[in-house]
């Protein structure tokens, strides 16, 4: 869509009206106003697209995080079994023995020790 601004102006200047440069033309920008729009909703939906798969990648990340961290809760608790030690003969200086220092890190990594 192509209008002589110079020609417009002038005639502009004669009339005393309403002036407009595109007033005549009519429906000449229809189709280009059309593919505009379209590339303006190709480039949303392609946004739309990436956005949608970062928060999809976040949200599971999360999801495994909570999982594996269950997962972790869960197998320390199988490997120390509570024994009932009552009735047996203790002696005051008792104490539990030590925990591997590979579980203690592993405890203090879960925020439980």
């Amino acid at each position: 869509m192509w209008t002589d601004c110079t020609t417009c102006f002038e005639s502009c200047a004669s009339t005393a009206g309403e002036c407009g440069c595109l007033g005549g033309a009519g429906e000449a920008g229809l189709p280009l106003m059309f593919i505009m729009a379209l590339i303006v909703l190709g480039l949303f939906t392609v946004i739309g697209l990436f956005y949608s798969v970062l928060v999809a990648t976040m949200v599971g990340q999360r999801i495994w995080q909570r999982h594996y961290h269950i997962l972790a809760k869960r197998l320390l608790t199988k490997e120390y079994v509570v024994e009932d030690v009552d009735g047996e003969v203790t002696g005051s200086d008792w104490s539990p023995p030590p925990l591997p220092t590979e579980h203690v890190q592993q405890l203090k990594n879960l925020g439980l020790l």
